[in-house]
């Protein structure tokens, strides 16, 4: 029998295989539970920032939110309006790519391009209502 697999598992699998690509091990920090880096609710506060990781033997720094690689999982439920609070600690400006969210194009996108960016030490408030995916009568 072949297993089907979602989207969602074949992204996740991917960046497994092209980001971390080495044994939990190999890491150079321990990180805390998957289950910790899930975060429910409509008022989020996110922080991007770096941490020194060894992926493959070569001590590199990796870009992170709350300190994790990959980010948490943000879960809302459809016809919540969802704030998200990001705090920029890198050096240059930074903005986050939403997968999964409608948001308006100065909120989502390249800085300096459809988007300023979070400036270095600044933070941004994304702010969006999640729509209902079937109609209901």
């Amino acid at each position: 029998m072949t297993a089907l697999l979602t989207r969602r598992g074949f992204i996740q699998a991917a960046a497994g295989v092209f980001v971390l690509g080495a044994p939990k091990s190999a890491m150079s920090e321990p990180r805390a539970s998957v289950a910790s880096r899930v975060l429910s609710g409509t008022r989020f506060d996110l922080e991007i920032g770096i941490v020194p990781a060894n992926f493959t033997g070569r001590h590199r720094f990796a870009t992170v939110a709350n300190g994790h690689l990959p980010a948490p999982l943000l879960r809302w439920r459809e016809g919540d309006t969802v704030t998200l609070r990001v705090r920029n600690t890198l050096r240059e400006r930074s903005s986050i790519h939403w997968h999964g969210m409608i948001v308006p194009a100065d909120m989502d996108g390249v800085p300096g391009l459809s988007f300023e960016g979070i400036p270095p030490g600044g933070v941004y408030e994304y702010r969006t209502w999640i729509p209902s995916i079937c109609s209901r009568s």
